[in-house]
């Protein structure tokens, strides 16, 4: 990447940022993730490419701790927590089961429902950001052992669905909520802490980019006749991921990731080259579409030397995968590709699936299935889950290890899943 282009970068990121919002950044050169340079070819990675070992944990199954339907899982300070339908459920590192958790109800230490989820990474406390039976948003902390710690009102700061929040210290939390495109908020988080005051707002980039795409009025013929416009209630979420004690942002069609401290330093980090593959002006209704690349909404871990994200690649996937449908009638057609960045050398290569269908790490430890994560920890361990007949079934078809083979055959249909546990580089 020439310095010509470095600076073109770097005078369109400060371009980016409102004058107020952003008086902490510094202009220096950033990381430029090359996406255009990786188009067209890939490779299988190893995951000792990445990472130093793997464990296989299957998680005690009995009447308290039975599992349905997982929809978060993290792992911190030795306890992997499971957040399902209903039921946060918690086990030790080695598979015991702890504590299952439901907490809803009408009662001064209950909440209706959750809105979102967290777990902090220091204490171990579960954090709920939840509506309570008088229907106020409150950040909900509990310790690992159920009991309430403290509660936040949140409605002050934004009282809608969809929210996420982080604890950034002792005394400070971030929530980020979904923006419109075209409303006069210029913020999509705030910073507060535990008395309500908003210490910190972080003002969205730019977004004339997203404005020419919506700009077009949306209207969809309803019953009757009558004509809604949809221009105006179309939000764009921020997603963000932790690494270290920093929390990062972007939103998945930008090119930009920010970046805030404890210190509440905020900057971009780093700028993703989409060069050619850039999102065009064409668009219908509340997709994108035509030939672009965009970042996936939800997958982007970080570790000391590594970046892993997720690119829909659309008509430039070189290795497009053909998915059954869950009941079995028919595929389509999947134009993802899980991408690895090494900080070190600068340089983004897009990830091959090491068995077809199957994309992720050849696992190279046990030999068992391709491995990518769900959750990053603190501590730079990766996790995520497989059940019981995927497991058993790829045992049974693959030369895995004595080892893994062995854990496989233990498991029964109607055990809870095994979880996967893999040291980061």
């Amino acid at each position: 990447m020439n310095n010509i282009f470095r600076i073109l970068i770097l005078i369109a990121v400060v371009a980016m940022n409102g004058c107020k919002s952003q008086t902490d950044i510094q202009p220096t050169e950033l990381p430029v993730i090359d996406l255009e340079s990786a188009i067209g070819s890939g490779k299988v990675f190893n995951l000792s490419d990445v990472a130093t070992e793997i464990k296989y944990i299957p998680l005690e199954t009995n009447k308290e701790s039975l599992i349905s339907n997982v929809n978060r899982i993290y792992y911190e300070k030795d306890r992997i927590y499971l957040f399902t339908t209903n039921n946060i459920v918690i086990f030790d590192s080695n598979g015991k089961h702890l504590l299952t958790f439901d907490r809803r109800g009408n009662g001064p230490q209950e909440y209706n429902y959750i809105s979102s989820n967290d777990v902090d990474p220091r204490s171990g406390n579960i954090l709920l950001h939840a509506f309570c039976s008088d229907q106020t948003a409150s950040i909900l902390t509990y310790s690992p052992e159920g009991t309430l710690l403290s509660r936040y009102l949140s409605d002050s700061i934004q009282n809608v669905l969809n929210t996420k929040f982080f604890k950034l210290d002792d005394n400070k939390f971030i929530i980020k909520y979904p923006i419109s495109i075209i409303d006069t908020v210029e913020a999509y988080a705030k910073v507060f802490d535990s008395s309500g005051t908003i210490v910190q707002r972080l003002y969205k980039p730019k977004l004339d980019y997203y404005k020419r795409k919506y700009d077009r009025i949306i209207e969809i013929s309803g019953e009757n006749g009558v004509k809604f416009n949809f221009d105006k209630n179309y939000r764009i979420y921020p997603l963000g991921y932790r690494y270290r004690e920093f929390l990062r942002f972007f939103f998945y069609e930008n090119d930009t990731i920010f970046s805030i401290d404890r210190s509440l330093n905020y900057s971009p980090v780093y700028v993703i080259n989409f060069g050619k593959y850039k999102n065009p002006e064409e668009f219908d209704g509340h997709h994108s579409k035509g030939d672009h690349i965009s970042l996936e909404r939800g997958t982007c871990y970080e570790t000391d030397n590594f970046i892993l994200a997720e690119f829909n690649l659309r008509n430039f996937a070189h290795e497009s995968l053909e998915t059954m449908f869950p009941n079995g009638k028919g595929t389509s057609k999947n134009t993802k590709s899980f991408a690895l960045y090494d900080k070190s050398s600068g340089k983004l290569t897009l990830m091959n699936a090491p068995i077809p269908a199957k994309p992720g790490f050849k696992e190279d430890f046990e030999y068992g299935p391709p491995f990518f994560p769900s959750y990053l920890s603190s501590q730079m361990y990766a996790i995520s889950i497989i059940y019981p007949d995927k497991l058993k079934s790829f045992a049974d078809s693959n030369p895995v290890s004595a080892k893994l083979k062995s854990i496989a055959q233990n498991l029964k249909e109607f055990d809870n899943p095994v979880v996967v546990l893999v040291k980061m580089k």
